[in-house]
């Protein structure tokens, strides 16, 4: 199938990336021009759009999420970022923010995904010798480990073994930062899960080293096959590592360079030249998680401190003011900015051909692939055939399966947020969403009513509004909520209220349409991007997301019909 036509399927089907919209087409809403291979035929809305669209482009062919989010400092890049530096130059990094300034700028990211803000709080907490950790940071770390069925002898290891084993590592790390010794019952759990995870985790680096550190962390002797492991691994893939290196390579380099470290094994003058060939800074690798990796393999190797200056002077040319990192590389894409993107140009009716992003997406295969969690993986995929990039048989099962094992079986208030990313991503690749348990929660705040939007547009992705617990909402209930939050929340909380309304039986009028459409139009304020909205009426700047969910708003109203139509 083209993917001309493949579109076409997806429309007529409420599939992939209009799936995650969570939309009912009707009428020439999510009409493609032409053939999707040109650009013929866009109206002059349109093309400003894309024009706008095009000016989120990052050097390795993904997008960004604003125009302006690199002025906001990020905890994850500034983590990762000043601890390249500081491995690079073998001196902490001077920040300039008190703490409470530096929580309240990462409240966001802490908000978002607390775990891996607590351990990219350690990470920085090292790298500049701040103190910006609280009792609740610890706790999250902790809880991860409370969870006896993940570690339990004998036990399946549940979801994906090569994320737990990243998250695991990771918060070891952080705890023996923090100076807190995990709980002896704990460790004995984790060491009886050890020889169970090294059954199942792939046979590369990345995973033998995370396997190598949590056996030492936790007091246990290395699994027995991890030398004899990393060997093969050279012998079929790691001798022919590219030089110079991709961020893949890079990664697959450093850790095999760290686990030999670790495990005290003696590289060879031939091994030693070509890992120092596909780690030698040389500008193509920006991503600070990556650099940080490439930083503590080159020093390992033995290779000279002043080899690391071109990285030095280049994470240093994106330091703001305080001396953090950016939130968002002005140069770099991301994956889950360019994941809005696309969807964004799908319900707008842009043409979806984009050979530098499928480029720039077959590029991140290995760091996806080995790094990244089952959600983003999916993502991956989803992105992959939305542009017509070719993605191997094993890899696309391997996608399937992780995405399918991690997806939640139970939801509530508190996960509801991840369950859906994960209905819209099981959808998109055309996969049944697995059966879920319910628990009801009540509709007393703004958040809840959100939450219970995406539970309602979950449940309709997957096919299964029955097992909404409770009495269902009236759809003119949720089409206030709308409005209300137009005028005090954010557009993509509207957008998930209307789009419950829509899976609930209801149709706009034209009045429905004039009257959200003018709240909508408020949004739509945005000096230098005129093509896009303001999320919330507090931001100070305008994104993809916010403007992704104004389209999904524009597409439902579309369908208005006029008053005489209902009687």
């Amino acid at each position: 199938m083209t993917r001309g036509k493949r579109t076409a399927a997806w429309i007529a089907v409420g599939g992939i990336l209009a799936v995650l919209l969570g939309l009912r087409v009707f009428g020439n809403v999510l009409d493609v021009p032409g053939d999707g291979h040109g650009r013929s035929g866009l109206t002059a809305e349109q093309r400003d759009l894309e024009r706008q669209i095009e000016e989120l482009r990052g050097d390795n062919g993904l997008f960004t999420a604003s125009p302006g989010s690199a002025a906001r400092p990020g905890l994850h890049a500034s983590a990762h970022g000043l601890s390249a530096l500081r491995t690079a130059t073998g001196r902490q990094v001077a920040i300039r923010a008190e703490r409470e300034a530096l929580r309240a700028e990462f409240a966001a990211e802490v908000l978002r995904d607390p775990f891996s803000a607590a351990v990219s709080i350690s990470r920085l907490e090292s790298a500049t010798g701040a103190v910006l950790h609280t009792p609740d940071d610890v706790d999250v770390l902790l809880s991860h480990f409370a969870a006896q069925a993940r570690f339990g002898a004998g036990k399946t290891v549940p979801g994906d073994v090569s994320v737990l084993l990243d998250e695991t590592s990771g918060a070891l790390v952080a705890l023996d930062h923090f100076g807190v010794r995990l709980g002896d019952d704990r460790r004995a759990a984790v060491r009886s899960w050890l020889a169970e995870a090294e059954e199942t985790a792939p046979p590369r680096p990345v995973q033998l080293y995370h396997l190598a550190y949590i056996a030492a962390a936790v007091g246990a002797q290395p699994p027995a096959h991890l030398a004899a492991r990393a060997g093969a691994w050279w012998q079929e893939r790691g001798h022919a590592l590219s030089v110079p290196g991709d961020e893949s390579d890079a990664i697959e380099a450093a850790y095999y360079v760290l686990l030999a470290d670790r495990l005290d094994l003696e590289l060879t003058a031939n091994q030693e030249q070509r890992l120092r060939g596909v780690l030698e800074p040389r500008g193509s690798v920006r991503d600070p998680q990556v650099q940080s990796l490439s930083a503590r393999a080159w020093l390992l190797l033995g290779s000279p401190r002043t080899g690391l200056a071109p990285l030095v002077e280049e994470i240093r040319s994106r330091q703001l003011p305080t001396g953090l990192m950016p939130a968002v590389q002005v140069r770099h894409g991301a994956l889950t900015s360019t994941y809005e993107v696309v969807a964004l140009r799908l319900i707008a009716g842009l043409p979806l051909e984009d050979l530098l992003l499928r480029e720039g997406l077959a590029d991140m295969r290995t760091t996806v692939l080995t790094t990244y969690d089952p959600l983003l993986r999916g993502a991956w995929l989803t992105l992959m055939e939305a542009v017509g990039g070719t993605v191997g048989e094993q890899d696309t099962r391997d996608v399937l399966a992780a995405v399918r094992a991690s997806a939640p079986r139970s939801v509530d208030d508190g996960n509801v947020d991840v369950w859906s990313r994960y209905t819209e991503v099981l959808a998109g690749l055309d996969q049944d969403t697995p059966a879920v348990r319910v628990t009801r929660w009540p509709a007393d705040s703004p958040e809840r009513r959100y939450g219970r939007s995406l539970l309602i547009n979950g449940l309709a992705r997957a096919d299964r509004l029955d097992a909404l617990p409770g009495e269902r909402p009236a759809p003119a209930e949720l089409v206030g909520e709308a409005e209300e939050r137009l005028r005090a929340g954010t557009v993509r909380e509207a957008a998930e209220a209307l789009g419950a309304a829509h899976a609930l039986g209801w149709t706009p009028r034209t009045a429905d349409a004039e009257r959200i459409g003018e709240l909508l139009e408020a949004r739509r304020d945005c000096p230098g991007a005129s093509a896009f909205y303001r999320d919330s009426a507090r931001d100070t700047e305008c994104g993809v997301p916010g403007t992704r969910a104004a389209y999904r708003i524009t597409a439902l109203l579309e369908g208005a019909l006029p008053a005489e139509a209902a009687r």
